[in-house]
């Protein structure tokens, strides 16, 4: 078993002279730790929640493969107890259910702040899997995920039950963001933070060394650079207190904005692979958290390729079909959580187990960090076809394995 490192209290941490030392240089794959678990689903974006448990972001499946349930839900929540090697999966059963046409919602930001939760689900334009996301409705709870509340940018609450039917409603009073502030790829829009993931700072954020919540999203019309928010622990149901990242000054520190639109890039990842396969934009969502052991933050982030030509085209970034080849996957460690950030490791095609694998949405767990910081525990999806032909039909479940982290 590992011995995993947890931040008790709510003391803001600095980074001691002595963790400072440790630098990432390489990343160990333990193939013998590989577990695949469940009935369906993809995306497994986590947080570490007050009680101890995780709290985990689905989307597309049906992961305990329950009857009451539709076959396929767009996005649900589940609860994890337990260490890497034998946990326990919980349902949430009042978080409000998406699916069908109407509930054509995908969930990727999820953080649990000061014993509260909160979870951000990205609008696709069509009535099933399709993007660009058009924006996000974010939802809150107080309780634990024993009920939910929709928050919308004024930080009004309204509740939602499980089947509410202002649970699907698109509108600007229901929705914290909605079709603001685009830009073309080349011609066709994409929007920024339309959809995003927190920064994971321990235990109930009790590992923040500031008074902030930070957010990254990938630019929506060029998903390889990097966008970054931030926002005070205490305010992040209010849109006028969130920050935008616009650049270093000579010294790396972060520059900041209240204009969406005066935000810049804060880390550019690669366009296209060294095949000249370009990037499309469901790409570059990082998954970020802090790592007590090596005192630095950890980012895992990869990209999806385009479809059809892999062309940077309109019609192939923005193509529905994005695994043609397996995803790129990379590391990259920072001593604050706005970076900047410092690659240890990075490949252009990355599978695990088969060369058939089609990777995609790495993430890492905040809580499964061995106390040396040099084990973690990396989570991803896999778009694999089967003999048949047919795609997410393998290992479209929760993929899990133990990695390394070789430091100098």
């Amino acid at each position: 078993m590992l011995a995993f490192a947890c931040q008790s209290n709510t003391k803001k941490k600095t980074i001691t002279e002595e963790s400072k030392k440790a630098v990432p240089e390489g990343v160990t794959f333990n193939k013998e730790t590989l577990k695949r678990l469940g009935a369906s689903g993809d995306n497994w974006c986590l947080t570490w929640t007050a009680d101890g448990s995780q709290m985990v972001s689905m989307c597309d499946g049906n992961w305990l493969d329950q009857k009451n349930y539709a076959s396929q839900i767009h996005n649900h929540l589940y609860r994890i107890k337990g260490g890497p090697e034998n946990f326990e999966r919980e349902d949430l059963p009042n978080y409000p259910e998406f699916s069908g046409k109407e509930g054509s919602w995908f969930g990727y930001g999820i953080v649990a702040v000061n014993g509260t939760i909160y979870s951000a689900v990205s609008k696709t334009p069509g009535s099933a899997w399709s993007g660009p996301f058009t924006g996000v409705k974010l939802l809150k709870s107080t309780d634990n995920g024993e009920s939910w509340s929709r928050v919308d940018r004024e930080g009004n609450e309204l509740l939602l039950t499980a089947m509410d039917s202002m649970r699907n409603v698109v509108n600007e009073q229901e929705m914290f963001s909605l079709k603001e502030h685009g830009l073309p790829h080349q011609t066709q829009e994409a929007y920024p933070f339309s959809f995003f993931d927190f920064v994971q700072n321990g235990k109930d954020n009790s590992a923040a060394k500031d008074e902030y919540v930070y957010i990254y999203s990938p630019e929506g019309a060029a998903a390889h650079q990097l966008t970054l928010a931030r926002v005070p622990h205490d305010k992040i149901d209010f849109r006028s207190e969130w920050q935008y990242f616009t650049k270093y000054d000579q010294n790396n520190e972060p520059q900041w904005s209240n204009k969406i639109t005066d935000r810049g890039y804060v880390h550019t990842f690669p366009e296209k692979s060294s095949k000249d396969h370009y990037f499309g934009w469901y790409s570059w969502l990082p998954s970020v958290v802090w790592n007590e052991g090596l005192g630095l933050y950890i980012m895992v982030n990869g990209g999806t390729y385009g479809g059809h030509g892999m062309s940077n085209s309109d019609e192939d970034y923005y193509h529905s079909w994005m695994h043609t080849e397996t995803g790129s996957l990379g590391f990259w460690y920072s001593e604050n959580a706005y970076g900047p950030w410092t690659q240890f490791y990075y490949t252009d095609y990355w599978t695990v187990d088969d060369t058939k694998n089609r990777t995609y949405q790495p993430k890492l767990s905040p809580k499964w960090i061995s106390e040396d910081g040099e084990k973690m525990n990396l989570i991803w999806s896999d778009a694999m076809k089967n003999d048949q032909g047919n795609s997410h039909s393998i290992n479209y479940i929760w993929n899990q394995m133990e990695i390394e982290i070789k430091v100098k």
